[in-house]
Parts: C-alpha cells; structure tokens; sequence
C-alpha cells in the first residue's frame, strides 16, 4: 500500500501553467493539503490557498470508480440495473460534475490569453486565493508605476485618462481588484478595458 504524498496536477492547464494539489496517500488521495500554481516551462512552483473545487472533483471521480469496481464485483441481481446502463449513468453524472461544478466559460480563456500577454502569470485570481492574490497585483502595480513614471493607476481609472498604452498594464491590475474587493464600479472599469484589450490584440 502506497503512503505518502502525491500532487495531482496539472488542473486548469493554459499554456504550461495550472493549479496542482498535494493529497496525503494511503493507497488512495485521502486528504488535500496543500494547492500549488505551477509554471512547467520555468519549473517554478507557486503555493496558494487549497483549491478545494479541484480535490471536491477528485474525490467525485474516485467514489464513483470505487462504486464500479464495487458493483462489477458483486455481479447483478434479479432487480438491479445492467452494469453496461449503470456505467453510462456514472460517466454522464460525472461529466456533470466535471463541467458544472467550477465551470471554465470561454471568456475564462480569453482572459487567461490577454493575460499571458501582458504578464508572467496568467491564473485567474481565484486559482490563488485572497493572500497570494493580493502579493501578486502588488507586483503589478510596481510594474505600473515602473512603466509610467509613478503614475497613480486609481487615478488613471478614475479620471478614464488612460490610453491605449496603459491597457495592458491596467487590465491585470483590474482583474486581480475585482477579486480582492469586489467593487462594482472596478468591475465596470474592468469590462470596459477588457473590451477594448480584446479589440487591440483582436481576440
């Protein structure tokens, strides 16, 4: 019997990047610990908060194969339901769960894409929780107020005084506030310049 630690990875995966989680083993994922968001062109591993959608559908995946293996076993009754009709049930509810439970909309992807050309790391927020979440739009911040002279991105935003120049540096800035604070009017100013960033890079 196989005890230990095993990282089940790579979810959410876009472009060498995606979310792993660390289960303690015995002989089976028992327990999650620990997420990561790993970088596989780089090697760089990132920890952030437990993911716990990922291991709620890991978990999903091996009961149902446990209940299978269960059922395969123990043969059919006079009453119950052919293996054959039962495994196609199990598959389409687990199907379900997969693309219900946490779902990845196209404007997920979209978003991931603008971000991998305006920055390193192209998680959506949520991947990485409120700490890690925050740590990283500090960074782009600093990038920001690097690339224009100390500028104040909040006045930026709130004067409407950015141009297309400022696009790419604000629209991650943006997406990581709208996580953090859930702001309705960051959220408007965030729609409008992902609108206009999807039309600069014609996605």
């Amino acid at each position: 019997m196989i005890i230990g630690h095993y990282v089940i990875r790579t979810y959410r995966k876009f472009k060498n990047q995606g979310l792993g989680t660390r289960f303690v083993i015995v002989g089976i994922p028992l327990i999650p610990v620990q997420s990561f968001y790993m970088f596989k062109d780089s090697g760089k591993v990132m920890e952030v908060d437990l993911y716990w959608k990922q291991a709620v559908k890991v978990y999903f995946i091996m009961i149902s194969v446990f209940y299978l293996f269960i059922r395969y076993l123990t043969g059919e009754g006079y009453n119950d339901m052919p293996f054959e009709k039962l495994f196609l049930i199990v598959l389409a509810v687990n199907a379900l769960v997969y693309f219900l439970f946490d779902p990845y909309t196209l404007k997920d992807r979209k978003i991931r894409e603008l971000l991998s050309r305006s920055v390193y790391i192209n998680a959506l927020p949520k991947f990485l929780g409120q700490t890690m979440a925050y740590n990283v739009q500090t960074g782009f911040i600093s990038t920001f107020k690097q690339r224009f002279g100390g500028e104040s991105w909040k006045e930026i935003v709130k004067n409407n005084s950015y141009t297309d120049e400022h696009i790419p540096f604000l629209f991650p800035i943006l997406l990581y506030d709208t996580y953090l604070y859930e702001n309705e009017m960051t959220k408007r100013h965030f729609d409008k310049v992902f609108k206009r960033y999807k039309e600069l890079e014609n996605i």
